[in-house]
């Protein structure tokens, strides 16, 4: 009972746990959920980064000449203008392309609809493949006179993920704190130096252009990529302007100045500061559609409009962060390990040893910071809304099939619907887009989506010979599909009827368009992708029948079904989508008893490749499982798992979908040794940022955003009217609990355990639906009533 005790009063609110009156700035922070390093960052990937969705600051810590990256999510240079309709029409080459593909000339049907797609193109002057470059703004310089370089001394640097906060400090002739954050409530950067009681600060303050843009980078030259680029100081002001050179489009950063004691005054682009007690500054960063149109004056008015105090600011911010951070907590017993183990030691260790409960307490809280912090108008493309270089790999960008889609996996199942609604927003944004890429490269209805579009209109211009992706026919179906895991975990089925149903509707308009029908009465997907991989003795990813893209098909008729029952549709519609339904390819299994990745037995396997796009109906779908399906497509799918697990894939995120489908498939001890792959590597810098590569090579977040959906998964499976408590716990990792998942049907669940055994489960029911609980082998069906709390205990199940 003091165990169970124990644990519990672990799930309860933090300011409880710790106690309001010995923390009277609890309304900000519980201090439970502190990173902290022991010195500077020795890279901008080692930055403690911050951000409002929008906004955001890469903070590197540097005593005496200081670097605070400024960033936001809409700068991107661009390699055309950004009005320019850039859509190849080819439809027309459909026909000889099939034509080809039965020719058994699959390379020949890639060239004629590549190289046609990039006359066009290459004609309106949209000459890159790769069109968009996300970069920093500028950096806000800082540099101390007088101040020693890299002074160590008593120095700490922080990263409170509750309130989005990053402290620095250090002593040298007085102590001197440093605090940023990215303000929710006011839509600023807000930076504040303060010196301790007695001591007075000298300063120079300065808007710079980031380091290192030179060369060319994806065919764009960075050399040339602006038109125009002015810093400029005024007493109690800084700003930056630039203006793009191919593009229109600019932005404009303004910086408000104040100081507490001492003075200040403009020297060229810089404003020496000299004995002041405190400085404060308040940076905002405005995207303009035309560089020419400044926005200055208003945004000055707005900003001098802002109160004075740090304190009022942050109070607003951390109120709306700290909400959204603490609504689902994952608890391992480690509070005292987040006090007293800097990131630089927690790494060290699991480099060594493996996997440790403070780092999974530390990877699931940075996962869930990170999301809510890179979620605005966009979503998080590869480096979230950071970046301290100009040549991202992969040029940065919202890649759509797995990356973009593991990034945004926690959102809805974590609790953040405002994250959920990022993604659904910039979707919603992009469907024009996606519509006009059917209707001119395939002449179809619906959406039409490759791995990258153009992030801003969704613009297909990202091919090239051996990588088709006009032909990808399930990439809208994937990436559709977390609007409809929104509306379950919400309940919502007022989303679902207005915003999911009308969406798959359209699909299955595509699919009437581009499924053609065999000798055999079956619908066959011609051209196919199966990302991002080519069977053997092909030049291109061109096929036919890639398993993953018949999985899509056949999973968005059987959720418009299940819809179109719910909703009462015509019948003779329902009658429609069944016979497209049935008369899809049945799935393959190849000689090695695996499911195959292509249905066409023409195109053999291959298995040394990070992508399990096969894989897709056992994880993002749900149409395979270990105990769902039939049961020889469950066990192939478990051997073309053991293929790609054999394989063991360098790219993080690979490692985390490899796990997520093993979890699925029950297979323990592959989540296990993944893991434990994953913490051995190097992937993780010392600002809790994951990296592509092992070895820190490659900064990119889909790993770390897409770790608390594999910790969830672990601890619970959820799908229409059922959940399975603790599915892949295992017994030697911690005991603890998490509190406040988000499960189908709107409900929350907290679970607590001990060696991998249920203690309690709660459920707060928030609809009134039948409902399955299963733990282990046995299950129990409840009739839930909304408002009411449902306990779950082992005896409970063991008396059951």
């Amino acid at each position: 009972m003091k165990y169970l005790f124990t644990l519990l009063m672990a799930c309860l609110p933090f300011s409880f746990t710790h106690g309001i009156k010995s923390h009277p700035s609890f309304l900000n922070s519980s201090g439970r959920w502190v990173v902290w390093s022991e010195k500077p960052a020795a890279s901008w990937q080692d930055a403690f980064v911050t951000g409002n969705g929008s906004h955001g600051t890469m903070v590197m810590g540097q005593p005496g000449e200081e670097r605070i990256i400024c960033v936001h999510e809409e700068l991107f240079i661009r390699g055309w203008d950004r009005n320019k309709v850039a859509v190849p029409c080819t439809a027309s080459l459909l026909p000889q392309v099939r034509s080809l593909m039965e020719s058994g000339k699959s390379d020949a049907a890639d060239a004629l609809m590549t190289s046609e797609a990039d006359r066009q193109l290459v004609a309106m002057g949209a000459r890159q493949r790769w069109p968009l470059i996300p970069h920093p703004a500028f950096d806000l310089c800082i540099r101390h006179t007088g101040i020693p370089l890299q002074t160590e001394k008593q120095y700490r640097r922080q990263l409170d993920l509750e309130t989005g906060e990053v402290l620095t400090s250090w002593c040298e002739n007085g102590k001197v704190t440093e605090s940023v954050f990215s303000s929710r409530e006011h839509n600023v950067n807000v930076v504040r130096l303060k010196a301790d009681e007695g001591n007075k600060m000298n300063l120079v303050l300065s808007l710079k252009e980031t380091p290192g843009r030179e060369g060319m980078h994806f065919d764009h030259n960075l050399d040339s990529a602006f038109s125009s680029v002015k810093a400029e100081a005024v007493s109690g002001w800084l700003s930056y302007r630039a203006g793009y050179k191919y593009d229109v489009g600019g932005y404009e950063g303004l910086a408000r100045v104040t100081v507490k004691g001492g003075s200040m005054t403009a020297e060229g682009d810089s404003l020496r500061i000299t004995d002041a007690e405190e400085v404060l500054v308040l940076i905002r960063i405005t995207p303009l559609k035309e560089a020419r149109l400044s926005v200055r004056s208003s945004v000055q008015k707005e900003l001098s409009g802002l109160p004075l105090d740090y304190g009022k600011l942050l109070k607003p911010h951390s109120r709306i962060h700290g909400e959204m951070f603490r609504r689902m907590q994952l608890d391992l017993g480690c509070s005292s390990d987040w006090k007293t183990v800097p990131t630089e030691k927690m790494l060290s260790t699991i480099h060594e040893c493996g996997v440790t409960p403070l780092f999974l307490e530390q990877i699931h809280a940075m996962g869930r910071y990170l999301l809510i912090s890179s979620s605005g108008k966009y979503p998080p493309p590869l480096q979230g809304i950071w970046g301290g270089g100009w040549k991202p790999g992969w040029i940065g960008g919202f890649v759509w099939d797995s990356n973009i889609n593991l990034a945004i996996s926690a959102a809805s199942m974590g609790n953040l619907h405002e994250c959920a609604e990022s993604y659904i927003g910039y979707v919603e944004n992009l469907l024009p887009g996606w519509r006009l890429n059917a209707k001119n490269y395939l002449g179809c209805r619906g959406f039409l989506v490759a791995h990258y579009n153009d992030p801003e209109n969704g613009y297909l211009t990202h091919f090239g010979r051996s990588f088709p992706w006009m032909f990808w026919a399930g990439g809208a179906g994937w990436n559709i599909r977390p609007f409809y895991e929104y509306a379950m975990l919400t309940g919502n089925e007022t989303f679902l009827k207005e915003h999911v149903f009308p969406l798959y509707r359209e699909m299955a308009g595509f699919y009437e368009d581009y499924l053609i029908m065999g000798c055999d009465s079956l619908y066959h997907i011609c051209p196919s992708v199966s990302p991002e991989n080519a069977s053997p003795g092909t030049d291109t990813w061109l096929s036919k029948d890639a398993t993953m893209d018949v999985a899509i098909a056949r999973e968005v008729f059987g959720l418009l079904l299940e819809m179109g029952h719910k909703f009462r549709v015509d019948k003779k519609e329902l009658e429609r989508w069944s016979h497209y339904l049935q008369r899809l390819p049945a799935y393959r299994i190849n000689n090695d008893g695996a499911l195959a990745e292509w249905i066409d037995p023409h195109y053999p396997d291959v298995y040394n490749h990070r992508h399990l796009s096969h894989l897709y109906p056992v994880f993002p779908g749900s149409r395979l499982g270990k105990s769902k399906g039939d049961s020889r497509l469950i066990k192939a799918a478990s051997v073309a798992l053991d293929k790609r697990f054999a394989f063991d894939t360098g790219s993080a995120h690979g490692l985390i979908h490899v796990a997520l489908q093993a979890v699925r498939l029950g297979d323990i001890e592959k989540v296990k040794t993944n893991l434990d792959r994953f913490c051995r590597r190097h992937y993780l810098y010392d600002g809790l940022v994951t990296s592509h590569d092992p070895e820190h090579q490659v900064y990119n977040l889909d790993a770390v955003l897409s770790f608390p959906r594999l910790l969830m998964e672990m601890l619970v499976y959820t799908e229409k009217g059922k959940i399975e408590l603790l599915p892949a716990w295992p017994h030697e990792y911690a005991d603890g609990c998490i509190k406040g998942i988000q499960v189908y049907g709107g409900h929350t669940l907290d679970i607590t355990w001990k060696s991998g055994q249920l203690v309690e489960a709660v459920l707060h029911a928030r609809q009134n639906e039948s409902y399955e609980v299963v733990y282990g082998d046995r299950r129990t069906r409840l009739q839930l009533r909304e408002g009411k709390t449902y306990h779950f205990s082992a005896q409970f199940f063991a008396e059951k």
